[in-house]
Order: structure tokens, then C-alpha cells, then sequence
């Protein structure tokens, strides 16, 4: 991260390589700040690597390997390998810090550690052009089907901007609404976009599962895409947006009958129900779906509209609560709302 700031400015930021030692004891905080260093991580770590981040012998380490403590995995030569899902759960069950993260390749923002991050004024210039930057980068390695320089891009932009919501707005929606002009005008192929798909997924998977968990106590959001769209990723973004704002989703997926979506909203007794729809097969068959789907649910129920379909022919037709044109609108309903200030009484159609 340091190394591409430096790109224009010619200067490195020390904020960026101060070993990361204000972890507090809670496991899952420690869970949300990994991910940042995604990009030169490597998938399974040797003793002696995980010995220096944790600055504890190599012996201590083989002998939590051999004792089952931290989950290992052999090579062919018998050598003990520990998987990076190994280490974040040892580190989350026992409660302990890396102390040099950097040995394995992890670098912290360093508001993470409280401290402040503003890059001086004469470099703002240089921030938009490092997220300019990025963007072309990320469009060119997601055509490519490169998923390690897909993971690069995310992690550093998210590093930057240190919101999900802002990287899902501004980098993944806007890279393919670009695959989706490059389509039309027959530049790239289906299989291409479909590919630069199924990569994203795998990536927000991993990035889902390194953000804390819910408390037991959060407000519950349930949410999908309606019948005959098969679009997986806008859901998956709300899902992790909601988890970033103090929300427990639950993503009921993609294709579903609106009749099925209300079962799960009277049997869950959801604070918040969202619903994505990038893509509408048949108009009509809609609207009295949606119709019958809101006669179908609790009145209470907080119904949050999103997606491309829902132009300004459909929604007049629509009865909800909150119409978010993007994920950063939906981050900022989703904290009031959390934090008891909206009216719904106010914004209800």
C-alpha cells in the first residue's frame, strides 16, 4: 500500500508500515482489519513466518500445530504448512495479536490504530489519481480473469477508502457498468463478464467472512433478488454493507418468488427486508408479484428497493419505504435507522 502511494508523490508513508500492536482482546475486531493485507498474503504460511508475526519461538508454533491447536495442513515432503483460514481462527479463539504483521505480508491502515491518516493537502491530487488508477487496473484484471490482481486492487482501494460501500459504488458497480457498455458495443465477450463475476464473488466471500460477526442483539435484514434475476452480486454487496453498519443480513439469494421472500419475512420478523432487482423478465408479471408480496408481509415491515430495473416507470408502481440509488445512500438508511433516527412513518410510500 505504502509502495503505490509513493507512486507519485516519491515519498512513503510511515503510518502504513508501523507494525499494527493496538489489537484490543476482542478476536472479530482483529478479523476486520485483516483483510487489508489480502493482497500479499499468501495462502498457506510456514512456522517460521507465523513464529516472527507472532514473535513466539518456531518450536511454540510446531507444537500448536502438532497439538491440533492451530489447524495445519502437510506438504508432499512432510513439511507443516498453516493455512490463512487456520491462522485467523487460532488467533480469534485464543485472543492473540500479530505483533509484526508485516512478516506476513500485512499492512494496517493506520486509522485502524487511531491514528491519523490525512495525506497533506498538495497530495489530494494524487489520491484521485491513485484511485483513478485503480480503477483501470481493476477493469483490466477482472476482463482478464486475474483474480490475484482482482484481490490486489480491492484490498488497496479499500485501504484508501476504508468504507465497503464506498469501494462497492465506486469500484466494482462502476467496473461493470463499464464490462456492461463494453458488451453492448461487442468488445468483450459473454463468457468475459461472466468470469470477471464469478471472481468478484469469491472475493466478497472472502471479505464477508473477515468482517466481525453481528451481535446477537443487531437488527435483522433479510433480503434477495426477485424471480428471473440471476444477478448474485448486488445482494452480496447489500449483505456486507448492512454488516459493516451494525446489521445481522441474511441473503435469501438470487431468482426467488416474491410468495417464498414473504414466508421468510412472517417466519423471521425482520427489522428491514431489501430487495435487489437488476433485471425485470416480464413487467407485468412483476408489479402484481410485488403487489401480492407486500399484501403477503407485517405493515411494519421496512422494504428498501435498489437495482438498475427499477427505473421511473416501476417505481410509481411500488410501495416501500426507502428507494436507495446506490450503496452508500443504503449505508446511510441503514445506520439512521439502526441508530433509531428515521421516521418511517415519514418516507413510507
Amino acid at each position: 500500500m505504502n509502495e503505490f502511494l509513493s507512486l507519485r508523490t516519491g515519498k512513503r508513508s510511515a503510518i502504513f508500515r508501523e507494525p499494527f500492536t493496538h489489537l484490543g482482546k476482542n478476536g472479530h475486531k482483529f478479523i476486520l482489519y485483516f483483510f487489508i493485507g489480502l493482497i500479499t498474503v499468501e495462502s498457506q504460511l510456514t512456522t517460521r513466518q507465523v513464529a516472527s508475526a507472532l514473535q513466539v519461538s518456531e518450536s511454540s508454533v510446531k507444537r500448536w500445530c502438532d497439538a491440533g491447536v492451530i489447524p495445519t495442513v502437510r506438504t508432499v515432503g512432510g513439511h507443516r504448512r498453516i493455512p490463512l483460514d487456520g491462522l485467523l481462527e487460532f488467533l480469534e479463539t485464543t485472543n492473540r495479536q500479530l505483533v509484526r504483521p508485516e512478516e506476513i505480508g500485512l499492512t494496517i491502515p493506520a486509522s485502524r490504530m487511531g491514528i491519523e491518516t490525512r495525506l497533506p493537502e498538495e497530495n489530494t491530487e494524487d489520491v484521485s489519481e491513485a484511485t483513478h488508477l485503480l480503477r483501470a487496473k481493476f477493469e483490466e484484471a477482472v476482463v482478464a480473469g486475474d483474480e490475484k490482481a482482482c484481490r490486489r486492487v480491492l484490498s488497496q482501494w479499500f485501504a484508501i477508502e476504508q468504507k465497503f460501500s464506498k469501494l462497492a459504488d465506486e469500484l466494482i458497480a462502476h467496473t461493470f457498468h463499464r464490462l456492461g457498455e463494453m458488451w453492448s458495443c461487442q468488445t468483450l465477450e459473454v463468457y468475459e463478464e461472466r468470469r470477471g463475476c464469478e471472481i468478484c464473488t469469491q472475493l466478497l466471500y472472502e471479505l464477508r467472512r473477515l468482517i466481525p460477526e453481528p451481535a446477537p442483539n443487531a437488527p435483522l435484514a433479510v433480503g434477495g433478488s426477485p424471480e428471473g434475476d440471476h444477478y448474485s452480486l448486488p445482494s452480496q454487496m447489500v449483505e456486507i454493507v448492512l454488516r459493516e453498519c451494525g446489521w445481522r443480513p441474511s441473503n435469501l439469494g438470487i431468482n426467488l418468488p416474491l410468495k417464498t421472500m414473504a414466508t421468510a419475512i412472517r417466519r423471521s420478523a425482520p427489522k428491514m427486508f431489501w430487495l435487489s432487482v437488476s433485471h425485470i423478465e416480464d413487467t407485468e408479471f412483476f408489479l402484481r408479484s410485488y403487489r401480492e408480496f407486500c399484501d403477503l408481509i407485517p405493515k411494519e415491515t421496512v422494504i428498501v428497493l435498489g437495482g438498475r430495473a427499477l427505473d421511473d416507470r416501476i417505481r410509481p408502481h411500488l410501495k416501500y419505504t426507502a428507494h436507495c440509488d446506490n450503496l452508500q445512500q443504503l449505508a446511510r438508511f441503514a445506520t439512521a435507522m439502526h441508530g433509531g433516527d428515521y421516521n418511517l412513518k415519514a418516507s413510507t410510500n
